[in-house]
């Protein structure tokens, strides 16, 4: 009887394994690998886009009310996650990370939750300068508008050049602006209040 493969059989039992000898041996994961998610609460906004934009519903945000601001929770369920890295893209402040971590295996299910935590603090309102006290020197042109009391930005037309920049840049798409109109709108429902929008401002047209 003819045993056609036990000469190659016996051959490959003295050869060097062509396998990954993981886990015995540590191996890295390959460029670009998208894995466990790193969460960086101390960066986060709360604007929301990365829930969002999640395809796999595996982002979910939980706002409680605390004397000092609300407190923001952010929980990523890796057993939902399709490892998009969606979330991570669309994220401006750059508070969420896709890692080469692909050590995901695991017995209970709180094991793949990704959470953390932080105070987003109400926004601090200037004082105004008492009656008979000169303003600063240096302090800006007399505004058109005021700011709202709750926070969210609003645009002073007296300086605004309507370059769009601001609707751009804001991660809730709550702003449009028509330049050819000269028109500049909030969307309150969407607002966040993070102040992305002000800072991108080059005119400083829009307060908080």
């Amino acid at each position: 009887m003819d045993f056609p493969f036990v000469k190659e059989a016996i051959s490959q039992l003295f050869s060097k394994s062509s396998c990954a000898m993981y886990p015995a041996v540590p191996s890295e994961a390959a460029p670009h690998y998208r894995g466990r998610i790193v969460y960086h609460p101390d960066r986060c906004i709360a604007c929301g886009m990365c829930e969002r934009v999640c395809a796999g519903g595996a982002i979910s945000r939980t706002i409680e009310k605390t004397e000092e601001g609300d407190r923001v929770t952010l929980s990523f369920n890796l057993g939902s996650c399709t490892f998009c890295s969606h979330c991570a893209d669309f994220c401006t402040h750059k508070a969420i990370e896709l890692t080469g971590d692909y050590h995901m295996v695991a017995t209970r299910e709180e094991d793949l939750i990704v959470t953390g935590s932080f105070i987003k603090k109400p926004p601090v309102k200037k004082a105004a300068p008492a009656a008979g006290q000169a303003k600063p020197a240096e302090a800006a042109p007399a505004c058109a508008v005021a700011p709202r009391e709750d926070g969210k930005p609003v645009s002073d037309p007296s300086r605004c050049v309507y370059c769009t920049l601001c609707a751009k840049k804001c991660p809730a798409g709550a702003i449009e602006v028509d330049r050819a109109n000269k028109t500049w709108k909030l969307d309150d429902e969407k607002c966040v209040g993070c102040g992305t929008c002000a800072e991108a401002c080059p005119k400083k047209c829009i307060l908080m």
